[in-house]
């Protein structure tokens, strides 16, 4: 698909990022332990280089073969030559320290190095040297296989609940390389905004994109709380703000759209994937696959539940009533679809719930161990759904 959209002749080439060390033997075959990052760029690209700072304990072979001297600091250096490749220099030729050379530097450049110890002459005779410290250099250039760069843990604070979110390093290595301050970056597929939090510290122009409104809303809460920037029109237009635009949903207007654009929108909003059709769903207006998900069988599935993903086998069932108040009857069939479909937990999104349909679905918890997920829209559009979908 990237090859038709921007061009087979603009791939450079694949990266693969190592989230973490293997934690043990997968049961087949090896464990899964990377992504991969494809990089496209056109002709009239830009390249910043990246380094990664030396390990002073762990320094590789070649590295450690160069830098062999050091202070009484510990101190790693080299000694490179101070001789002008150049041999037709007049101005730069000189008596320096007994040597009369070609030299790189002007005599004054060359005597404020002397006088600093930068300047070195091992013995009497021996043609001076410049002393290159290790721990000035920019660095190992990072190649096309990142191990630096650990995934986001459980507890970490960049943390949103997010089920694909990057570390914010990841993007931020990969804006920093490939563009230049107050370039635009687009993120068609944005999610919780780890790209766009990048692209803002790293003082570049951005633009998010995403079907969910819970995502876009996500993004704005992040960009407001950890960017510092206020979602204002006025600011936006001189450079210091952001807008959302499209995000019009309120529990009124949700309350009056079509039923099936209503299931559509809860089941995006939850990040799970709509029936493609919406007849003979047999109570699964949707369904969740978790992260985790693995296939272990081909799908035989078809009609309303035909989905690129259903060949997983972990998933989870999603019901939708675009009701005020759901009551028992509803959570009851629900109930009757997680046994049916032998799947351990479901999601249910409505308006609200009557007192007897949140002591029906503890009261199932309880006897079969089977957990059923109540959202309301209002907990949608507040943003109130990442501690549930954990």
């Amino acid at each position: 698909m990237l090859d038709q959209i921007l061009g087979e002749n603009n791939f450079r080439c694949e990266i693969i990022w190592r989230r973490n060390a293997a934690k043990g033997l997968a049961s087949k075959g090896f464990a899964h332990n990377h992504d991969t990052i494809l990089y496209y760029a056109g002709p009239d690209f830009t390249w910043n280089p990246a380094y990664q700072p030396y390990d002073m304990d762990d320094l590789d072979g070649k590295t450690a073969s160069q830098y062999t001297y050091h202070d009484p600091d510990g101190r790693l250096y080299q000694l490179t030559s101070l001789i002008n490749p150049n041999p037709n220099r007049p101005n730069l030729t000189y008596e320096f320290m007994g040597m009369k050379k070609v030299w790189r530097w002007t005599r004054e450049r060359m005597e404020a190095a002397r006088i600093s110890g930068l300047v070195v002459q091992t013995k009497p005779g021996n043609v001076p040297r410049f002393k290159r410290y290790l721990d000035e250099q920019e660095g190992r250039a990072i190649d096309d296989v990142w191990t630096d760069i650990p995934p986001l843990q459980a507890r970490a604070q960049e943390r949103l609940g997010y089920p694909t979110q990057k570390p914010l390093p990841l993007l931020e290595r990969i804006i920093e390389a490939c563009s230049k301050p107050n370039d635009i970056v687009l993120d068609a597929f944005c999610g919780c905004g780890t790209a766009l939090h990048a692209a803002e510290i790293l003082k570049r122009q951005w633009i998010g994109i995403d079907v969910s409104p819970t995502a876009c809303r996500v993004m704005a809460k992040r960009l407001r709380d950890e960017c510092g920037l206020q979602e204002d029109e006025a600011l936006w237009k001189a450079g210091r703000g952001f807008v959302v635009r499209d995000l019009p949903w309120t529990p009124e207007k949700l309350r009056k759209i079509p039923p099936f654009e209503f299931e559509n929108w809860a089941v995006i909003a939850l990040g799970g994937i709509a029936n493609k059709a919406k007849v003979g769903d047999m109570g699964v207006d949707g369904r969740i696959f978790p992260v985790s998900a693995t296939p272990t069988k081909e799908s035989k599935e078809v009609g309303a539940f035909a989905s690129p993903l259903n060949f997983m086998d972990d998933w989870y069932p999603i019901q939708v009533k675009q009701k005020d108040k759901t009551g028992r009857p509803d959570i009851d069939s629900f109930e009757a679809v997680l046994i049916r479909e032998e799947r351990k937990k479901g999601f249910f999104v409505s308006f609200d719930y009557t007192g007897d349909a949140m002591v029906e679905i503890d009261r199932f918890f309880r006897q079969t161990g089977k957990v059923i997920i109540p959202f309301t829209v209002s907990e949608i559009l507040n943003e109130q759904i990442a501690h549930k979908l954990a």
